[in-house]
Formats: C-alpha cells, sequence, structure tokens
C-alpha cells in the first residue's frame, strides 16, 4: 500500500508539472501582446516572445507571418515582433490570443501617465511592493473594468533607475536601469490585463529620453519602424478615434524651465504640422504639458518654457484640449484668455507630486487662472465617455471613487470640483 500511495503521489506530482508546462506555453511562448496606433493612422500588433522566431498572427482567419522589430540582446533578453494590421481588419489573433482592435466611432478613452515606481538616488524611493503606495496595477484593472475602447499613455514608463537602498523592505528585490527586468515590473505585468483588453496610444514621456530609458521605448513601445540608434526627436503624428483626432507631439528633450534655441525649432516645426492637420476637433497629446502649475520646494512653478515659446501660447486651427502628463498629479487648467483648456493626468504610480493649491487667480503666459481649474494630488486615472457629441469626463481614484467631473463639447469644457 505504501509503494502504491509513493508511485499515485508520483505520477500525480508528474501531472500537475505537466499542467503548468502546458499552461506556461498555452500562448506559443507569447509573454504579452498588445496593439496600439501609429503614424498614418497605422495600426501596429506587437508580440514580446521568449521563442526563437516571431510566432504567425491571424488576421481575419488568415495566417501571416510577424516580422522581427528586435532581436534579444544582453539587456533586453526577448523577441520583439510587430505586424501592420490592414484597414477594414474584423478579428486578429497570435497563437490564440485575441487582439482587439480599434473601433471607427470611439466612445470610451482610458487615460493614464507617469505609471512607473520612483526608486531614484538621492529622491524619495516608493515602496513597489506595497499596492497601495504604487497602485498602478491595481489603476490599470480598474481602468480594464470600465471597457474601454481605447487606451492613452501619456509618457514614462519606467521609473527604477538606481538600486533599492540596502535594507528597504518596500522595494527590495527591484530591477533597475534599462533592461526588460525593469520594463517587466513596471509596464508590462501591471498593465497586462489593460494591455489585453484594448488598443492603446503610446506617448514618449521625459523618462524615454535616450540617456534614459530611450532604448527600451525604442524596442517595446516606440510607433515608427526600427531606427538603427536612438532618436532624440520623433515625428508628428495623427490618430483618428471618430469624433476627435490625437495630434501625437513627442515633447520628452523640451526645456521646462528654458527654451534653447535648436529643441524650440523642432517643436515649432512639429507644432505647425499639427496644426496644419488637425481638421475640425483635435486634442493635442503630448508628455509635458504647454501650460501648467505645480508646487515644490515651498514656492509654485510653471512651465513649459520650451512649448510655450514654440507655440506662442495659442494652438490654431482645430485644437480644443491639449492632454498632458509630468506633473505627478492631477491637473485641469482653465485661462480667461481663448487659449485652450490643458489636461494633466499624471497621477497614475508614481510618487505623487505635492497639491498646488489654489491656483485660480494665479497667472501663467501672460493669462488669469480661472474657475473650474484645480489641481489634485491623488492616485488615479481618467475615463471619457462619448454621449451624443459631449465626452463626459471622470477623475476616478484608486477604490472607484469619483475625484473630478468635466464635460467636453467640442472646444467647450467645464469642470465640477
Amino acid at each position: 500500500m505504501s509503494n502504491c500511495k509513493t508511485i499515485f503521489s508520483f505520477l500525480l506530482l508528474a501531472f500537475l508539472l505537466t499542467l503548468s508546462s502546458c499552461d506556461d506555453s498555452k500562448d506559443g511562448g507569447i509573454v504579452y501582446s498588445w496593439v496600439q496606433a501609429g503614424p498614418n493612422n497605422t495600426v501596429i500588433a506587437r508580440v514580446i516572445t521568449k521563442k526563437v522566431n516571431c510566432p504567425d498572427i491571424r488576421i481575419d482567419g488568415e495566417k501571416f507571418e510577424m516580422d522581427v522589430r528586435s532581436e534579444p540582446s544582453s539587456d533586453f533578453p526577448v523577441l520583439v515582433c510587430e505586424f501592420t494590421i490592414p484597414d477594414g481588419t474584423e478579428s486578429a489573433s497570435v497563437n490564440g490570443r485575441h487582439l482587439p482592435m480599434f473601433k471607427e466611432n470611439t466612445k470610451r478613452i482610458v487615460v493614464i501617465g507617469d505609471t512607473g515606481c520612483r526608486i531614484e538616488e538621492g529622491d524619495t524611493v516608493q515602496d513597489c511592493n506595497d499596492p497601495d503606495a504604487w497602485p498602478f496595477k491595481k489603476i490599470a484593472d480598474l481602468a480594464a473594468s470600465f471597457d474601454p475602447d481605447v487606451v492613452i499613455h501619456v509618457g514614462d514608463y519606467v521609473y527604477r533607475e538606481s538600486p533599492c537602498p540596502e535594507g528597504d523592505d518596500g522595494c527590495a528585490g527591484s530591477p533597475f536601469g534599462d533592461n526588460f527586468a525593469t520594463w517587466n515590473v513596471d509596464v508590462f505585468s501591471p498593465a497586462d490585463a489593460l494591455l489585453r483588453k484594448a488598443p492603446w496610444v503610446f506617448t514618449r514621456g521625459n523618462h524615454e529620453l535616450c540617456s534614459r530609458e530611450g532604448p527600451g521605448w525604442f524596442t517595446f513601445l516606440d510607433p515608427n519602424p526600427p531606427f538603427a540608434e536612438c532618436q532624440e526627436f520623433t515625428p508628428p503624428y495623427t490618430v483618428d478615434l471618430g469624433i476627435v483626432r490625437l495630434l501625437m507631439l513627442d515633447s520628452s528633450a523640451t526645456d521646462d524651465d528654458n527654451a534653447p534655441p535648436d529643441t524650440t525649432e523642432v517643436m515649432m516645426s512639429q507644432i505647425n504640422a499639427l496644426e496644419a492637420a488637425s481638421g475640425e476637433n483635435a486634442w493635442m497629446v503630448t508628455h509635458i504639458p504647454f501650460w501648467a502649475i505645480g508646487f515644490g520646494d515651498g514656492e509654485f512653478f510653471t512651465l513649459d518654457d520650451t512649448l510655450q515659446t514654440a507655440s506662442d501660447n495659442m494652438l490654431t486651427g482645430g485644437i480644443n484640449l491639449v492632454l498632458s502628463g509630468h506633473l505627478h498629479s492631477l491637473e485641469s487648467l482653465f485661462v480667461d484668455t481663448d487659449r485652450q483648456p490643458q489636461f494633466i493626468v499624471g497621477n497614475s504610480g508614481t510618487e505623487l507630486d505635492l497639491p498646488a493649491t489654489n491656483i485660480v487667480g494665479m497667472q501663467i503666459a501672460g493669462a488669469t487662472v480661472v474657475e473650474g481649474s484645480v489641481n489634485i494630488a491623488e492616485f488615479g486615472y481618467a475615463t471619457m465617455e462619448l454621449v451624443g457629441d459631449v465626452w463626459d469626463v471622470k477623475i476616478m481614484g484608486v477604490n472607484g471613487e469619483e475625484l473630478l467631473a468635466c464635460e467636453i463639447d467640442g472646444a467647450a469644457v467645464e469642470c465640477f470640483p
């Protein structure tokens, strides 16, 4: 009887190990998959795999081979594959894994920004191992439950730039630097459910500069075909979501406090190109806000000098809103001129900034901040739901509570703090 029990235990263990092995390979070695917007309204499927070859992708039942975007390397020991999905595609999958498609008319949008866990020498060390202190996964899961048609990330993905200090249990065991291990824990693993739920629009932030996490950005998320080397600037492009057009501006290299001539000239040229392509109803999407009021070191500050100089503090064409991150808070900023409203959603995980309270009546770039403007330093994200021709905007907290409500009706925006 004892021998029978031993044999049974061995067979059971072998069976469970077999199940585990099958489960690990059920997606054909795919680690992560997603769909994102690209230039000229292209739609791109991307896959991260530990296999030696890219998987096939099925487009409306027909099989195609995905292209290699990035070969494995010492810092990124994974294969990154991509495929441009043809217009009119109704369904796509990779190894049986469903890929979400853009809809012709987007009605539900999620906006997140500044999501990584901050570990930076000489700065606050965030407790990455505490889901309340770093709630990005909780936020991503809540955002997925909203069932969005599109997710917009307004930039800054990886914040683990230094080793966890010795003896700090809050971040013990954390990877750091620009490598797959760090991108995995700061971005892909916590956002997996949201990556699978809806297609994404990715914005490059200043953490994705070539001197920081730029190589990882160009390996995984940049919407352009692969470059031979890291780029300081990338071309602007547009994304049509039905009633609204997104104008994507790479502002990662701008200077908050200055307007360097070379950078300002590039930004001016790109802003002019996007203004010309704006159509009748567009939102400028860029990590660095054109206009923002923050608070730090005991005083208020405003930004961004480069973008304000490049735009002369007014965007032309059909641009009705500027959507950004960069400040680690939520800010809605309205002024007493025809200047576009500025929304900042930079509160989706990274250590929060101090709140800039009582900003109504303050001056920024020659205009006065008016009622409805607010800065909220609480973790959260934004939902936008199209009701008729009006966007019902809600800023949501990490427990599903509503922090702020707004309405966007073309060029008219109103918030109700």
